[in-house]
């Protein structure tokens, strides 16, 4: 089992306004919700693992002489897929921005990409950590022969891992606890500079 970055995608908004305080105001109406909160933020980054396990990806093993055949499975294949969807701010037209301001405004956006990139970078290395738990798992099966013992193995393996990642502990779910503590170390990108400074004239 691998972990990989799938597709990265990024949308954005239209904010308008003549001074920045204008433009602070219509992102509050505008910004992307965030997942765990109902308040709106200038940008988000949305993440979604897509976990593929196909037949040939089980490796077996047999108990040298049980009756009847005793088989454990591991996963020796599979990926865990990380997708993110970025969402950004652009705003309509600058022209009745100070040139102040319109550097704030580029040093905003930025610091913004900064916050939205880290949350890409934190959901890959939370895939890293699920592929890692998931190649540590096996499943025990029996039958009257290897093949059946075997089919029961990862049938058994394959039970684990939804058990394992339903619930509270589904992937969505730790996603979602992934974004809650980044976003609490980083106080939602205010401790990497993504807060527009609205009081510039």
């Amino acid at each position: 089992m691998t972990s990989k970055q799938g597709s990265a995608s990024t949308k954005t908004y239209t904010v308008s306004g003549k001074t920045l305080d204008d433009i602070n105001k219509d992102m509050k109406k505008k910004g992307p919700p965030d997942p765990n909160e109902s308040k709106r933020y200038s940008g988000s980054c949305l993440g979604e693992l897509v976990l593929d396990i196909k037949g040939s990806d089980f490796d077996f093993a047999t108990t040298d002489g049980s009756s009847p055949v005793e088989v454990t499975a591991t996963l020796k294949g599979g990926t865990l897929t990380c997708n993110t969807t970025t969402t950004m701010p652009k705003l309509g037209s600058d022209k009745d921005l100070s040139d102040d301001a319109k550097k704030e405004w580029k040093r905003f956006v930025a610091k913004v990409q900064v916050h939205e990139d880290g949350h890409a970078d934190s959901y890959l290395k939370l895939a890293k950590v699920i592929s890692d738990e998931m190649n540590a798992m096996s499943g025990k099966g029996t039958g009257k022969d290897e093949r059946s013992a075997q089919a029961a193995a990862a049938k058994d393996l394959t039970d684990q891992i939804k058990k394992t990642y339903s619930g509270s502990g589904s992937l969505s779910e730790r996603i979602k606890d992934d974004v809650k503590a980044y976003d609490a170390k980083t106080k939602h990108g205010a401790t990497q500079g993504a807060v527009l400074d609205a009081s510039i004239p």
